[in-house]
Parts: structure tokens; sequence; C-alpha cells
């Protein structure tokens, strides 16, 4: 670019009210763009660099995709077009009869190392990080694996007693089913015989006891403490029902498992606990060190039935919210994948709710980190509009953003020494002046691109890229990649997604200006780019109040920006909530 080109450039960004608007609210777009920009000026940087300072730009590069990447999903967009001119410039190493195979395929694994896995080593370098320092609760920890849960003060995995005695109550979930919250060994109530599922959490019938089997009573006032061990008989009892778990029938294959009233034989009642794994920190008293001892979360055991011998376990078809409990062979491969347990939470009144188990727990980096990771997915995905027949005047459609025609209401507190806290209204709205002159240069571009490509075939021209339209055609293709995609997601949307985009459309906006104005001598150019500039900063200026907000009683004095009927700017400040019934 040229300086008045890049002069251009930089005006556009900063004369832009949306791009200013969220700059000034405590979100993640302002860093995402900050980091887009940053990817975009190191790649760049490593396609025009010399040899010597190759290896040095796609490492700057890869750092630049890494932070992107750690501010939201939406930069994997900008780490599709690095991918794009990656995978371009591998071909050309390919295909280039000059350049040694062997030489092809180093620079071929120098990408791959500083493209894929520097970035992906930072975003999961981020994610370590910000576990060392989360000591605090807070909102959705109970998404979280109960390891990494039990590491937060006050939490109640944290506060739970570290080994399981007789009569405590209990919450018990199979190993298949960690990835799942709030999922574990349950039964419905029924005046008849229940049967017995790992299921979602909605009935409270949840919690279990383990118990003697000469007695199921505890007297917390005069029996003592007798915690659990490897190879104890006893038998499990529902604390809501007050009825047994038990195995109904005795013929070859999976046995029914299912919850009986006490009169139920006792053999069918008996459970043999076997210890498979103890995976316990070397800190904490001799008992939370034991490893005969039954200990939550970090405990993995089976449960046998005495008389058949069977193991319990979930039914191979696992579901995500309800999966069948039943009692299959033992040694089997089901055992051995299905059949393992482990108790979550652990309440004693006895023990009392003062414990601390962090550090007692081992909590897994990776097995964490994977799961906040489906929970992102999971979040994400469930973005959607609860009722698509009610129209939300904050949404709205890839379709429509490009021409600015429907512009998102916030609102804000703000404060006032003297006079408290008022609302203040702000209005979603970029430069409408920037905005239809960068879409009108990203749909007017390929047309160029065709027409150049057009002029060299009428003139019998082996087909080539110019210069101009390759610098173009990495500002549009960012463009393409950064908006297109809106189009086939199912999330709602806003119109702050469209920005990152609009980044590479006022660049585009600027080079195609400066190209057009490619025939003026220097002092007209100069003298354009004023005059532009000038333009772009008086529209800012008209729409600052929707930048930096105002008080929602003068919104009928904004009457004069309402430019386009699709617009709500003027709306009284009453309606700036909606009521159920509309």
């Amino acid at each position: 670019m040229t300086r008045e080109a890049s002069l251009l450039a930089a005006a556009f960004v900063m004369l832009d009210n949306a791009l200013c608007l969220m700059t000034r609210l405590i979100t993640l777009d302002s860093m995402l763009l900050a980091f887009t920009a940053l990817a975009l000026y190191c790649l760049i940087g490593m396609r025009t660099c010399s040899p010597e300072s190759h290896c040095t730009w796609l490492l700057a590069t890869g750092i630049s995709l890494g932070l992107l990447m750690s501010v939201k999903w939406a930069g994997l967009l900008t780490v599709a077009l690095v991918g794009v001119y990656a995978a371009y410039d591998t071909i050309d190493d390919f295909t280039d009869s000059r350049m040694h195979c062997q030489t092809a395929l180093k620079r071929l694994l120098l990408r791959a190392t500083m493209l894929i896995a520097v970035p992906l080593s930072i975003y999961v370098c981020i994610f370590r990080i910000h576990y060392a320092y989360q000591t605090e609760r807070g909102y959705g920890e109970h998404e979280m694996p109960v390891e990494w849960q039990a590491q937060l003060p006050k939490n109640r995995y944290n506060c739970q007693p570290g080994s399981i005695a007789y009569g405590a109550s209990l919450k018990i979930k199979n190993e298949q089913l960690l990835s799942q919250t709030n999922v574990v060994l349950q039964s419905t109530r029924s005046t008849h015989n229940q049967t017995v599922s790992c299921e979602r959490v909605i009935t409270g019938a949840d919690w279990w006891s383990l118990c003697h089997p000469s007695r199921f009573e505890i007297l917390y006032t005069n029996d003592a403490v007798e915690y659990v061990n490897d190879g104890d008989v006893l038998v499990v009892r529902n604390d809501i029902s007050h009825k047994i778990l038990a195995v109904d029938g005795s013929g070859p294959g999976n046995a029914h498992v299912a919850v009986f009233g006490n009169n139920t034989a006792i053999d069918d009642a008996l459970w043999k606990v076997e210890i498979v794994a103890n995976d316990i920190p070397a800190v904490g008293t001799a008992d939370d060190q034991d490893t005969r001892l039954v200990h939550p979360i970090s405990t993995r055991f089976q449960l046998r039935h005495m008389r058949t011998q069977c193991v319990l376990a979930i039914a191979p078809n696992a579901g995500s919210n309800s999966t069948q409990v039943t009692c299959v062979p033992p040694n089997t491969k089901l055992a051995k994948t299905n059949g393992l347990w482990r108790v979550e939470l652990n309440v004693d009144l006895r023990l009392g709710f003062d414990n601390n188990m962090a550090g007692k727990v081992r909590a897994s980096f990776f097995r964490t980190f994977l799961a906040q990771q489906r929970l992102m997915a999971k979040i994400n995905n469930g973005l959607v509009e609860a009722d698509p027949e009610r129209h939300d005047d904050s949404t709205s459609l890839p379709w429509e953003w490009p021409l600015l025609l429907n512009p998102m209401r916030m609102t804000k507190w703000d404060s006032d020494f003297l006079k408290g806290f008022h609302l203040v209204v702000v209005y979603e709205i970029g430069n409408p002046l920037l905005w239809w002159l960068s879409a009108v240069c990203c749909i007017a571009f390929p047309m160029r691109m065709v027409l150049h490509f057009a002029k060299q075939k009428r003139q019998h021209v082996p087909l080539s890229i110019s210069p101009n339209i390759a610098r173009g055609g990495l500002l549009w293709l960012g463009w393409v990649l950064h908006y297109v995609p809106f189009y086939f997601m199912g999330r709602v949307l806003y119109l702050h997604h469209y920005l990152p985009a609009l980044y590479f459309a006022l660049l585009l906006a600027a080079y195609e200006l400066d190209i057009l104005a490619g025939g003026c001598t220097v002092r007209t150019r100069r003298l354009l780019t004023i005059l532009i500039i000038a333009v772009v900063a008086v529209v800012f200026w008209i729409f600052r109040q929707c930048t930096y907000g105002w008080k929602q009683n003068s919104a009928s004095d904004l009457a004069h920006l309402q430019w386009l009927g699709s617009w709500d700017i003027a709306r009284n400040g009453h309606d700036l909530y909606y009521s159920i019934d509309q």
C-alpha cells in the first residue's frame, strides 16, 4: 500500500462507530480485532520477508494465531485465512522443479510446527494459566469436572469428608458418564419395584447409603464412624425411598437390577466392594491416604453381586440423559469398561462440612481442558432463538450486516457522583458511509478480477495475477472467510459478529480507492485523501451519541439520525424493554 492508502485504512478503522463502541465495552471483540490485525500483519510479513527472516515471521504468525484462538473461537476464521496461504505456498514448493523435494518437505514441516503446533500450544497454555490462578468459585463451575471443583474453596466437592463411612449419603457416578454433569445413579419414586438408571438429576432420588447387611439405620449419636473398606459386603440403600438395590433373577447374561422394599431376600441385595484404582496424592491424614478405604472422587470401584457374581454396570447403549443400569457377567469387557463407579459427593453429618479436599484429589488438566471445550461447544450450539416466531430486535441476519440494515440497541448503567446511577443507551451502529462503501468494494472486487482475466484473455496474454489483484485478493479473501461462514451457523447472530470481516472490508476499501486514484498526481492524491478522511470524520461525529451514549429520556432528540426506516435510534425510553405479551 502507498502512504495515502495506509492513512486511509487507519482512518477508516479509527473512525468507525461500531469498532469504537466495542472497544469501550467489556467484551472480547476488541481483543479479537486486535489479534486479527496482528495476525494479518504477520501474514503479510511472512509472505514479503527475506528468506533469512522467514522463520521468524512464521513464528510470529503462529503466536498471533494462538492468542487469537484463545480469545474467541471466531479466531479460527483467521486461522483458515493463514491456512489457505500456507497451503498455496506448500503446493508451490512441491511443484517448483527448481526446489529439491527434501527442501520442500522441510519447509512443510516448519510451517506445520509454526502454524499448527505453536498456536495449539499457546491455546492450551492459556487455559493452564487460567486454571492455576482460578482459586475462587464462579458462575458455571458446576459444569466442570468434580476433580477440578474439589480444588475450589467452599465448593461442595471441596468441603466433603475424605473417606466414605457406613451411613453417609452418597452420589454415585459411572466412569463412562464423567463427561456428563449431573448424570448419576438414581431411582424413580413408586410404590412398586423401581428400575435403576443413570439420569440427569430431576427427582432428588440420587442419594444412596452403604449399609451393614445386619442393620440399615445408623445412630449418629452412639455409633462409631466405620469406614468402607475394600472387600466389604454391604447393602446399597436409596435415601429417598428407603429401598435397597438388588438383582431380580439369576438367568444367564445380563441380570435385571432394581430397588425393592426391605422385605426382599437379603441374598439378592448383598454387594461386594472391589477397589480397582485409588488415585490418592500423598497428602492429608492417614485415613485420607489409606488405599484400602473408599474415598470420594479418587477411588474407582466395582460392585459385585454376591449370589450371582455379576457386576453392576450401565447398559452398553449409554445415552446422554438416561442410561439403564444392569448387572453383567464378571471379567468381561463390558464389566471392565461400564462397571467402574465412584462416589462424587459424600455427605456425613458426623464428619461435618469443614473439610478441605484441595490437594487430596488429583485434577487432570487435560480432562478438565477437554471438558471445558465440550462445555463451550455446548453453550455455543445452544445459543438459538427460544421462539423463532418471536422477532428479537437485537439479533440480525448476515445479509443485513454489510448494508447496516439492523443495528443493535444496547443499554448500560453510568454513574454520576452527584446524581447517582442513570440508564444510558448506546447504539451499535457503524459509520454508514464506511459500511456502504466497503460493501460496494467487496462486491466490486471479484468483478474487477474477472475483467482483469478477461482482458488478458482477449490480448492473448498468459493468465497471471497482477500485484494489485494479489494484494486486494488477500483482503477480499479475509472478508469472505470472516463473513460467509455465518450463513451456515444455526446460532443467534448479532451485528458485532461482522466486525472482523468489516476490518478486512475497510482495508480493501482504502486499497481500492488508492487504485482508482492511481493516475492522479501526488498532490491530488493527498488532497483526495484528506477530503475523504474529513467526510468520514464528519459522519463519525454526527453519530457520536450512538457510540458514547445518551440518556433514555432524550431519545426523541435523535430523530435526525434515523437515516433508514429499519433503524430504531429514536425509539422512546419506555420501549427499551419488551413485555412478555409482545
